[in-house]
């Protein structure tokens, strides 16, 4: 692991049940010297990623506010799918999500919320578990061969509070499979009891790539409503269409 990697590593600490972090449990976790974490801690500082609060505990900084304005203004898949998302919002009146993969973990980087609010366990920035909820399975099944396995061993099979840790690689695999082949994934009461989910993804031009996944959540009455098959049909011309602006942005 980089220097980089290990100073960015200290980020991780830092979550919903510890929002401030102290030097002692960086110390405790890193199994770093104290000289190597104070050095890290510096450069976070010094980077407006973290801050000191009180007497040697630290909180995430100002940059990181900056940087999530940032990524809300000039995100690629937020300005080609924001209009779009919107709009499917508006004609189905269910919750839109925009989400992402990176470094094993999927986010909701954009949420449009119909007129009538829903609860939602995992709102935006905060990560979903691996292959749970329809968003996460989708960018899950794209990820490609050896990844994928690496991802079922590592984080789903070894995982014995995973709902699918029983599941074999043959069982884990086909899913995934099926999930590619049909475009799309639908899942119930997996992330919010209640709740079901149509996601589809976001595909690279020229690739099977998925870059993002776009995912419409709402009350099973309100899908009996739209019919399924009409949801399907307008989640994946959405994804689509985020698609096609991206590749016409990038032209």
């Amino acid at each position: 692991m980089s220097t980089l990697s290990k100073t960015l590593a200290i980020l991780d600490f830092f979550g919903p049940d510890s929002l401030q972090v102290s030097a002692e449990t960086i110390l405790e976790r890193t199994g770093l010297s104290k000289a190597t974490v104070y050095r890290h801690v510096k450069d976070l500082c010094d980077a407006g990623l973290i801050t000191r609060v009180g007497s040697g505990s630290y909180s995430l900084g100002p940059r990181i506010i900056e940087l999530d304005w940032m990524m809300r203004q000039y995100d690629p898949i937020l300005i080609a799918g924001r209009d779009v998302m919107h709009k499917l919002a508006e004609e189905t009146r269910l919750a839109v999500f925009s989400s992402v993969f990176y470094d094993d973990r999927i986010i909701n980087t954009y949420i449009v919320e119909p007129t009538e609010p829903f609860s939602f366990h995992f709102g935006r920035g905060q990560p979903i578990p691996l292959f749970s909820g329809a968003q996460s399975k989708v960018l899950v099944s794209y990820q490609k061969g050896r990844r994928l396995q690496k991802l079922f061993q590592e984080k789903i099979a070894g995982n014995p509070s995973h709902p699918y840790h029983d599941w074999s690689w043959q069982d884990f695999s086909r899913a995934a499979k099926k999930i590619r082949k049909d475009g799309y994934c639908v899942t119930s009461n997996e992330l919010t009891g209640g709740l079901k989910g149509i996601a589809a993804p976001i595909l690279q031009a020229g690739s099977k790539e998925a870059v993002g996944s776009i995912c419409a959540v709402g009350t099973e009455e309100r899908f009996a409503l739209l019919h399924n098959d009409s949801v399907i049909e307008r989640v994946t011309e959405t994804a689509d269409q985020i698609a096609a602006n991206l590749a016409e942005a990038e032209a």
